[in-house]
């Protein structure tokens, strides 16, 4: 399965830890790794390859991130689609499945989340792969509590 890492953003929301040039993303907002940090070590448990895609202004700071986790000993594990300006998720997602076989499994996440429990994230993540393998689609949510 490859994971395809949406690494976009322009750091607007949670200013002033978060800027243009350093989104949330790459902010040690809980822990000792970032947000991207996270996603990236979470997924390498269930995915054979990364494709990370992010702004061109982000590409070193991204890159960086990964190096320092230190989970990619071959290099073709990991790979980068960089966008000259943000075109928001469908188009980025579309673009980086261009160069994917069309049978191929693809897990799309989000680079600014957190997850706690992440065994039972694995375990998730690996029960939407069957599914997938049926030739389904999987979305994955939380269900609300109330209106927000």
């Amino acid at each position: 399965m490859i994971n395809i890492i949406l690494c976009g953003g322009s750091g607007t929301r949670l200013w002033p830890v978060s800027r243009q040039h350093f989104p949330k993303q790459f902010c040690n907002l809980v822990g000792s790794q970032s947000l991207f940090q996270g996603t990236v070590s979470r997924n390498t448990d269930s995915c054979d390859r990364t494709v990370v895609v992010t702004n061109k202004d982000h590409h070193f700071m991204a890159a960086d991130q990964v190096d320092q986790l230190g989970v990619y000993a071959n290099p073709a594990g990991l790979s980068f689609l960089l966008e000259p300006c943000g075109r928001n998720t469908a188009p980025a997602i579309a673009l980086a499945c261009f160069d994917l076989a069309p049978e191929e499994i693809v897990l799309v996440s989000p680079s600014d989340h957190i997850v706690n429990d992440r065994e039972s994230y694995t375990a998730t993540v690996r029960a939407a792969e069957e599914i997938a393998r049926s030739g389904k689609m999987v979305t994955f949510g939380i269900k609300p509590a109330y209106a927000e």
